[in-house]
């Protein structure tokens, strides 16, 4: 994108788990876990219930993702139920933009996060 930035995701996972991820998807940027979920604690993020998983919107979030050719394999890290966020941190350590997910299938919009990086 040449917006000099770097990618990073903070996976639930255990190192296995992560490995698994980062072949299955062949993703290019750099993991770091969070096994015993502090990160996570630290930046508030909340927990589904496990009932939401199969929710409606969930269900909704998965039908549109099946759609786009996305798939789900049936492992799970060691917090399924920890639901994520997407953040643009800097220079520095200025917040530019946050997103806590509010449900699995909620996720920041891409022109959202892009926005904050060209601001």
């Amino acid at each position: 994108m040449g917006l000099g930035a770097d990618i990073v995701a903070v996976g639930t996972g255990d190192a296995r788990y992560a490995r698994a991820f980062i072949d299955d998807e062949q993703f290019p940027y750099l993991v770091l876990l969070d096994e015993d979920g502090e990160a996570a604690d630290v930046a508030s993020l909340k927990r589904g219930k496990a009932a939401a998983l199969v929710g409606p919107k969930a269900m909704r979030s998965a039908l549109s993702a099946y759609a786009k050719g996305h798939r789900q394999k049936l492992k799970l890290g060691r917090r399924p139920t920890q639901l994520g966020a997407t953040f643009v941190i800097g220079p520095g350590d200025v917040v530019r933009y946050q997103h806590i997910d509010d449900h699995v299938g909620d996720h920041a919009p891409l022109e959202e996060i892009v926005g904050a990086l060209s601001s």
